[in-house]
C-alpha cells in the first residue's frame, strides 16, 4: 500500500467523535452526486430542489448575492439552475452547505478562519484553472470542501481543536502529527471519512483526503489544482492555523504552469486584493 493509498482509510481512527457531528442536509448530498460532470438530469435537480424549501430558500438568497453576480434577480429554482448552469450550481449548493454548516457551529475565531481559509482556496483554485486548463467551477466546489475534515474536527471536538491550531507551530505535517497524536486522526484523514461516509463525489473524496500532497503543476488535475491553491491560500495569510508555516507565495507559483511566464501578467498584490473582495461577500 501506497503512503496515499494507506491515508485514505477505510475507518477513520477517532471515527466514533466525528459520526456525532451534523451532516449535510439529504438533499444537498442527492444533488452533489446528480450534478457530475458526466451525465446530469437537470429535470431531477430541480424537482431535488424542490422538495427542499428551506435549502432551496437558502440557495436562492445565495444565488442572489454578489458572490454570483447574477444580472437579474432569480426567484424560482427552476429559473436560477438555468441561468447558473449545472456546474455553477453544483458551485452553489456545495457553498450553500457548507455556509449552513459553519452557522450551524457558531460564531468563534476558529470557525472563521477555516472558513475564511476555505473560502480563499476555493477563489484561488478559479484562478489558477486557467494555467491547468480545468472547469473554473469544479476546481472552486472541490477546492471550497477540501478542508471539510478540519471542520469536522471543529464540530466533534470544539475549544480542543481550536487549541491546538493556535499553538501548534511549523509545517502542516507538524500540525497533522499533533491531530493525530491527540485526536487519532488528522484533518485529511477526518475528511476523507466524512465525505465517504456522506456518500459525496468522489473527487469530493479526493481533495478531502490529499490537499497536502506536494504540488507538481500537473495539468489537468484537480487534486494538483486544489493543493496549490490551498498553500497558496496559507501562504497569502489566509490560515488557518495562524502559526503554520510555508513557502512564500512567489516559490509556490513557480510549480505552476506558465504562471511565471513574462506573459502571464501576474501581480501578487493584484491577487490578493482579488482574493479579499472573493472572500468579503
Amino acid at each position: 500500500m501506497t503512503e496515499r493509498q494507506g491515508r485514505s482509510i477505510g475507518c477513520a481512527p477517532g471515527a466514533e467523535a466525528l459520526c456525532r457531528i451534523p451532516v449535510f442536509r439529504p438533499v444537498a448530498i442527492k444533488l452533489l452526486s446528480l450534478l457530475t460532470p458526466e451525465e446530469t438530469d437537470v429535470f431531477g435537480v430541480i424537482e431535488l430542489l424542490k422538495s427542499d424549501p428551506g435549502f432551496s430558500a437558502e440557495m436562492l438568497t445565495l444565488a442572489n448575492s454578489a458572490a454570483f453576480s447574477l444580472p437579474k434577480r432569480v426567484n424560482t429554482v427552476e429559473r436560477a439552475v438555468i441561468v447558473l448552469g449545472l456546474e455553477r450550481t453544483r458551485k452553489l449548493v456545495t457553498h450553500a452547505s457548507l455556509q449552513g454548516m459553519v452557522r450551524g457551529m457558531g460564531e468563534n475565531a476558529a470557525v472563521r478562519n477555516c472558513w475564511m481559509h476555505s473560502r480563499a482556496t476555493a477563489a484561488l483554485a478559479t484562478w489558477l484553472s486557467h494555467y491547468y486548463h480545468v472547469h473554473p467551477d469544479q476546481a472552486h466546489a472541490a477546492a471550497l470542501i477540501h478542508d471539510i475534515g478540519r471542520l469536522g474536527l471543529l464540530s466533534a471536538h470544539g475549544s480542543r481543536y481550536a487549541d491546538l491550531l493556535d499553538r501548534v507551530s511549523g509545517t502542516n505535517q507538524n500540525l497533522m502529527d499533533a491531530e493525530r497524536a491527540l485526536f487519532l486522526a488528522d484533518h485529511c484523514q477526518a475528511g476523507a471519512w466524512l465525505t465517504r461516509t456522506w456518500g459525496l463525489p468522489p473527487e469530493f473524496q479526493e481533495t478531502s483526503a490529499h490537499h497536502h500532497q506536494p504540488v507538481t503543476g500537473a495539468l489537468r488535475d484537480y487534486g494538483d489544482v486544489v493543493a496549490c491553491a490551498c498553500v497558496l491560500a496559507q501562504a497569502m495569510g489566509f490560515r488557518a492555523a495562524p502559526l503554520i508555516e510555508t513557502d512564500p507565495p512567489e516559490a509556490i507559483l513557480e510549480r505552476v504552469p506558465n504562471a511565471m511566464s513574462p506573459s502571464s501578467g501576474l501581480c501578487l498584490g493584484e491577487l490578493s486584493a482579488f482574493i479579499r473582495s472573493e472572500i468579503s461577500v
